[in-house]
Formats: structure tokens, sequence, C-alpha cells
């Protein structure tokens, strides 16, 4: 039985630890949170912070991991330290290093001539005054490292957003620079990919739908995206030079594009599965392919075989209530009863503030549907949406 380690043990995670456990590996969690969700599911939990380099490599060296698995932004840079120092399977610093910093990802990408918005990284608000007047508007303002999740992402329609894009970014800057990029008009897709023996397989692919606001979080990912067979094959070829010139090698990468008027361009990769629901249900339900026991099994040293995929539809859906004091849900336990629903659940408790949508993370709660095609798993999610009743005091 291998042992796999796996940096983070947060509510969306618990899946993964099901499904290794189901598939027969021993499960070490490692989170900083002493109540984290995951920790009681898998075989042994250790309270430590996943950034602690060399608190998860004595973790590791003395349970006999055989492989470490991150499954955020903040995990990869440690799995990458921990697979060097004890020789597993796993990324190198430089690829993580380019996948964690959107001002290093998107030189590599033009080192390499890859289809991508014009940018410019800076650090201060008199550098951002200057790169809009080179980028123009409307551009898009962001900390080049912020862990994921949209945090401190915002679109700049005029000079008199600057001063707020700065600030409302400030707070999620890890490494004190920030990246200014032209704002390509079009529709956003995520992409999910799987790296081995020197080949990278598209495993599942979304549009997404977009309010039109300045933070342009997403409200539903839908499967597959629907685009034409010249599109997705511009997409797929795009994503895999993108992948292969961050240097994923083994693994998972989420990589997000947006499809313009003159063909796809490159948004941002992730060295690791998508977040929440992607990685551990969504690739399974579109593709067939079982994400997290083949993340599993590559980095323990055991055989990968990829499967003939499918291309079923599904759609991760956000509730989107509207802005204020969250008092009480209805219908959700007879949503949850609807065929086709693999999921459904809230992300904010009862006196929470809802409607706010600064980033991923203030997002109320989701459901996650399949289908035959992508045509039924909407008509699934539409239907729960509409049952889904959010009682809110307006503030």
């Amino acid at each position: 039985m291998k042992k796999i380690m796996i940096l983070g043990g947060g509510q969306y995670s618990k899946q993964v630890f099901h499904t290794l456990a189901d598939a027969g590996f021993v499960t070490i969690c490692v989170d900083r949170d002493p109540q984290a969700p995951c920790g009681a599911l898998a075989d042994v939990f250790y309270p430590v912070d996943i950034m602690d380099l060399e608190g998860v490599c004595a973790i590791a060296r003395s349970t006999h991991t055989d492989g470490i698995m991150a499954i955020n932004d903040f995990g990869t840079r440690t799995a990458s330290y921990v697979a060097g120092e004890l020789s597993l399977a796993g990324l190198p610093i430089e690829t993580v290093d380019a996948a964690n910093d959107k001002g290093r990802m998107r030189d590599v990408w033009s080192k390499q001539g890859l289809a991508q918005p014009q940018y410019r990284v800076f650090k201060t608000l008199e550098e951002l005054k200057e790169m809009t007047e080179q980028i123009g508007f409307p551009c898009v303002v962001k900390p080049t490292e912020s862990g994921g999740g949209g945090r401190g992402v915002s679109v700049l329609r005029s000079p008199d957003d600057i001063a707020w894009a700065y600030q409302f970014a400030q707070p999620y800057v890890r490494n004190g620079r920030f990246i200014v990029e032209e704002y390509v008009e079009g529709i956003e897709m995520t992409i999910e990919s799987f790296s081995y023996g020197g080949e990278v397989t598209i495993l599942a692919m979304s549009d997404k739908a977009k309010p039109d606001l300045r933070t342009r979080v997403a409200t539903s990912l839908n499967y597959p995206a629907a685009f034409s067979r010249v599109i997705l094959k511009q997409v797929r070829n795009l994503v895999i030079a993108a992948v292969k010139a961050i240097g994923v090698q083994i693994g998972m990468a989420h990589t997000e594009v947006i499809v313009a008027s003159d063909g796809p361009k490159l948004v941002e990769l992730g060295a690791r599965g998508g977040g929440g629901h992607i990685f551990h249900t969504i690739i399974e339900a579109v593709s067939g392919f079982n994400a997290p026991v083949q993340t599993a099994r590559i980095l323990t040293g055991m055989q990968v075989t990829i499967p003939e995929l499918t291309d079923n539809g599904a759609v991760y859906r956000f509730f989107t209530p509207s802005r204020g004091i969250l008092k009480g849900v209805r219908n959700l336990e007879a949503a949850a009863l609807l065929e086709g629903i693999l999921d459904i659940g809230l992300t904010k408790n009862i006196g929470d503030l809802v409607g706010d949508f600064e980033n991923s993370l203030q997002r109320t709660g989701f459901v996650v549907t399949k289908g035959q095609t992508r045509e039924a798993a909407i008509v699934v999610a539409d239907r729960a949406e509409s049952m889904v009743e959010f009682i809110v005091d307006p503030c």
C-alpha cells in the first residue's frame, strides 16, 4: 500500500481523501488547521502549515511517504522541495515558481511566442499609472502571486479606477509584485490536463459565465465548452504548448484561456488540478479519468494508464443571492435529490454576509451536475438553482 501525503485538508478536499482511500492508498493529511475537515478522513493527520518546507519534509521523512501531492497553489513549492529532498516524483522548483508567479509565467510564454495579452510587471502605484498609459484601457490588474481564487483581480475601465485597483490587489500580494494586462474581450475557458510520459492529455474543457463586474468572478462553468472543433483544436494546441513551456512534465495542470475574436489567448496556469470540485469530481464526470487516483499513482512511482476519454456534460454553478446578511435557505435538501446532482451545498453560514463577489472564495454555495450532454447538465443546474431560495436581509 502506497503512502500519499496530501497538502491541504479543507472542506472542498474531502472527496480526494475518500477516493484515494477507496483506491487503496494510505493518506497522510497536512493542514495548519487542527480542526481541518479532512483530518478525520486521513489515515494520519499533522496540523502543520503546508508552506513550512522543513516541517513538512520532516513529516514526509518520518512517515516514509511514497509521494506528495499539492492540491492548491500554496502547497506546490513545498511539494517540489520535499520531492527533491527525498528523491520522490515531483516538479522542479523552476516550474512551480513560474506557475505561481504570473509575471514569470508570462515571461516564459513570451519567450515561446505563445498567444497572450500584453503585460507589464510593476510594484508601485506610480508605476501602475505609467503602465496603464502603455497598455491602455480597459486593462486588468492582479497580484503576480496570490494563491489563486481570483484574489485581488479587477478590471480597470478608466484612470479613475487605478488607485482603487491597486489598493484592492495590495492585501493579496505575496511577493511585492503586481501585473497589469491588456483586457481581452471574449469567453473564458478552463482546461484540465494530465502530463505523463512526455505527453500532455487534455481531460476537460469548460466555458465560463461571468457577470459584468470589475472583479469578474465566474458564476458557472459549463462542460464541454461550446466552441467549434476548429477553436477547440486551437485551444488544445495552445494549452499543450503552455503546459510544456512551464515544465509540467508529470501530473495535473489547470489552465485558463480567453477565446477572443482573433483566437485563444492564455490567461494563467496552475501546476495542480482545478480548484473546488473540478479535480476530484468534475474531471471524472466529464472524461472518465479519475484525477486524484492517477495523480497519486504517478507521484508514488506507479504505472498510469490513460483510458479512452469521454466527453460528457457537467455544470459547476455558483449561487448568486442578493447582497446582505444570510438569514436562511430553503429547498436545498430537496434540490439535492434531483437526478443528475453530484453535489450541492453552502460555503457561507447563517449570519454571514453574502452577495459580495470580490473573489471566488466569497461565493455563497454551489451545485455540481452531470448529464450525457452539456444541455442536459445545464437543465439540472437551472432547476436546482431555481428551487433553492436564499433569505437575505439587505445591507
